[in-house]
């Protein structure tokens, strides 16, 4: 009988601890990281002699940082913001011409709202809609030929909705990986060569973004 009535207790307990990271008025504080790196060889075709020339070796990487906070307005359903750098560089070893290099520095920010679906209230996935404007600076460089250097400046604005995986370890703590999602968005060039472009985007599980969050109130 006490063994009964300490397991009730112990399921009692842990139930409310899984409702609390998502109830009306809980809020979520966290940041998400992000990770990548990958590289490229090949070789251009030479119309005039239909040859091939020498190989071009490329290497990109690029990181990402975004403290996030969000606030239950009902249950299992928060709305957030969320602010960001990220940093991308692409290096080009290109044996018949000098190598060349890009650098890449953005800012963003967002707001969102997201629907939780979860099983026992620890796992499972949330979706809803989305806004970020990001604002970004890219330097390309040669190192021959410094005059052919540009730089530009891009302003982008996307809507759309977003896709993430969401796990609740332990009480107070949530871990959660972007799956992908569905964006239009619209951006705004300037500098050496001006221009604008509007894209539509859908993704699922193409990239490494992963968040840590801790749960307060209530």
């Amino acid at each position: 009988m006490y063994k009964k009535l300490l397991l009730a207790f112990v399921s009692i307990i842990a139930i409310q601890s899984a409702k609390a990271q998502t109830e009306k008025g809980s809020q979520m504080l966290g940041a998400s990281f992000g990770v990548s790196t990958s590289s490229s060889d090949s070789k251009y075709l030479d119309y005039n002699n239909n040859t091939y020339g020498p190989n071009v070796h490329g290497k990109t990487t690029s990181y990402s940082i975004a403290p996030n906070y969000s606030y239950f307005v009902a249950d299992k359903l928060d709305v957030g913001v969320s602010v960001g750098y990220s940093y991308l560089k692409n290096d080009y070893d290109d044996s018949n011409f000098a190598p060349q290099h890009q650098r890449d520095n953005s800012f963003n920010a967002g707001i969102y709202l997201r629907k939780y679906f979860l099983y026992d209230n620890k796992i499972g996935i949330r979706t809803g809609p989305l806004f970020n404007y990001q604002t970004s600076k890219t330097i390309q460089s040669n190192e021959v030929t410094p005059q052919y250097d540009s730089q530009r400046k891009t302003n982008s604005y996307t809507g759309g909705i977003g896709l993430d995986f969401v796990y609740f370890p332990i009480k107070r703590i949530g871990l959660t990986a972007a799956l992908g999602g569905i964006n239009y968005s619209h951006q705004e060039v300037k500098g050496t060569n001006p221009a604008s472009y509007n894209n539509f985007n859908a993704s699922f599980a193409n990239g490494f973004i992963f968040s840590i969050n801790y749960v307060f109130g209530n």
